[in-house]
């Protein structure tokens, strides 16, 4: 009310003041805010605007409920629009809802892990209404509201962003092509579909991932409930490996049971065509998002059990590893193998590394750095050589019709790139390709392959160019950091690494929204690092 006070002060005239014996005072002026200001005209036909609006509320509901089945994504275009004006009219204001803005990101990483996306609402002419949604969509709403309303909070993210701005731009680069696709779609519905959900699962969860980690502590946090979401699925797996189903396959309530083909093929389970072996996949639509998730998950559960001061939290940890990968057995996925062995190589080099520059007078690190070119050929040697584990990296006979069906995509996807090197629309990547699998469903194994296929030759290098340089940027800073929590960097540069591995034979997108959430944490991350650099100089200057 300060702002009140004083203008109300400044609209008081000098003969108003008790002692000039004066008998009136001249009102004040009505005080309102300066975005408003100058809009008399809207009092002025303030009438013919209500006629308007219900004239055409009543026309736009007509054809909605004559239309709206067929054309959904069209009548929700007006109402999204207004909607996003109404944020943007907001006043400014000094506090913004970032106490929301976290809560409601750690939510969704939680939600998007611990809820199966096929346990959701279906009503009549709607997209199905999962849990993701249910977070995802007011999440972007208290991203675009703190971004309108709070000065500060630019000033604070612009800050973070400008940390490390390569990622930044990349992002925004990549979701402009991700629209501009759009217009050379041939199922343009089916493409704003999949464009909307990339940007509240990608794009909002990138710029709110940025500004709730360059908090202190948080990307710890994050860490601990990454492990506590992969201890739930290695629960979850027990309890499928023993059944054969998911536990809450025959169990579902009624408003959360979708009738849907696809859905029936998810809770009836999968096994390998070759062997028969049931195929466990937890919370994950297929065991290679549950292979590929443990893969991502467990460089966090190996730095804890490293760097954590509590002797119960490592042995935790390490009883974990062990376990997690008994897991990624049962899934039969070969990229949750590589994934498993890949993080233990690259994380043995980071700690040898890492030791080596904090520790000069001790040999431990030396020794594994001075070593390491023996562990990594001996390692890959006997992938070659020991049976067992030759099958469970690169495949044995069972495997075969999976490297076949690649091959026979990469030779039938490459030409198709050439033909048209600007792309063929988000989310038409398998439609384009047009190969389908033994159940007659159209499919696509590699999201090389099919990023090259919707965004173009442009699209694949900022994707891919974006998680590359996460990775160098995240591996250099994690390398001379001497703050526990950006040495966090490390196990998310192997994290990175493993997702862009794990990419040339695996195309889903379940685990997608964790990957930029970590892209978000690399960028605040180095930006606390440049700081403390800073704070350095200066005290070096000083």
């Amino acid at each position: 009310m300060n702002f009140l006070t004083k203008s109300m002060k400044r609209n008081v005239t000098l003969s108003a003041l008790p002692w000039s014996g004066a008998r009136a005072v001249d009102v004040p002026r009505p005080v309102r805010l300066a975005r408003y200001a100058g809009e008399v005209w809207l009092r002025r036909y303030r009438w013919t605007g209500v006629a308007a609006l219900v004239g055409f509320a009543i026309v736009y509901g007509a054809a909605f409920a004559t239309y709206g089945r067929v054309f959904l994504l069209s009548f929700l275009l007006l109402p999204t629009v207004m909607a996003l004006w109404a944020v943007w009219l907001l006043p400014d204001t000094e506090r913004a809802p970032t106490v929301w803005l976290t809560r409601l990101t750690f939510a969704y990483l939680v939600v998007l892990v611990g809820w199966p996306d096929y346990l959701a609402v279906s009503l009549p002419g709607l997209p199905w209404i999962t849990a993701v949604r249910l977070i995802g969509f007011p999440l972007v709403a208290i991203l675009l509201i703190c971004i309108s309303i709070s000065r500060p909070f630019k000033r604070e993210l612009s800050s973070q962003l400008a940390g490390f701005p390569t990622i930044g731009r990349l992002v925004v680069a990549f979701s402009a092509i991700a629209f501009l696709s759009i217009f050379l779609s041939a199922h343009v519905g089916n493409s704003v579909s999949k464009f909307i959900v990339a940007q509240v699962s990608w794009t909002a969860v990138f710029f709110a991932s940025v500004y709730v980690f360059s908090k202190p502590g948080r990307v710890v946090k994050a860490a601990y409930m990454l492990w506590g979401l992969a201890l739930l699925q290695l629960a979850i797996g027990v309890w499928e490996y023993k059944n054969s189903r998911v536990p809450w396959a025959g169990h579902i309530p009624w408003f959360l049971k979708i009738e849907d083909e696809a859905v029936q093929r998810i809770l009836a389970g999968g096994a390998r065509a070759a062997t028969g072996i049931y195929r466990v996949q937890a919370r994950f639509t297929t065991s290679l998002g549950l292979a590929e998730f443990l893969a991502l998950t467990l460089p966090f559960i190996l730095h804890i059990s490293v760097v954590s001061r509590k002797l119960v939290v490592r042995w935790c940890g390490i009883a974990t590893i062990p376990a997690l990968f008994w897991l990624i057995l049962k899934t039969d996925s070969r990229l949750g193998v590589i994934g498993f062995f890949m993080t233990l190589l690259l994380y043995i080099l980071f700690w040898g590394l890492v030791r080596q520059r904090r520790e000069r007078g001790s040999i431990f690190g030396p020794a594994i750095v001075a070593s390491y070119p023996a562990i990594f050929v001996g390692f890959v040697t006997a992938t070659f050589f020991v049976r067992r584990l030759r099958n469970i990296v690169w495949g044995g006979g069972a495997q075969q019709s999976s490297n076949d069906s690649r091959e026979a995509m990469y030779r039938d996807g490459i030409p198709i790139v050439l033909r048209n090197p600007i792309g063929h629309g988000i989310g038409e990547g398998a439609i384009t390709l047009g190969f389908s699998n033994g159940a007659g469903v159209l499919t696509i194994d590699t999201y090389y392959l099919a990023v090259a296929l919707e965004y173009g030759i442009i699209g694949f290098i900022v994707f891919y160019g974006m998680i590359l340089a996460a990775i160098l940027r995240s591996a250099t800073t994690a390398y001379r950091t001497h703050d526990p929590e950006i040495l966090y960097l490390g196990p998310i540069a192997i994290t990175l690494a493993n997702f862009f591995i794990i990419k040339s034979v695996f195309s889903q997108q379940e685990n997608h929204p964790l990957i930029f959430a970590m892209l978000g944490m690399v960028v605040a991350l180095v930006a606390r690092q440049r700081m403390l650099d800073r704070e350095g100089e200066v005290r070096h200057l000083g």
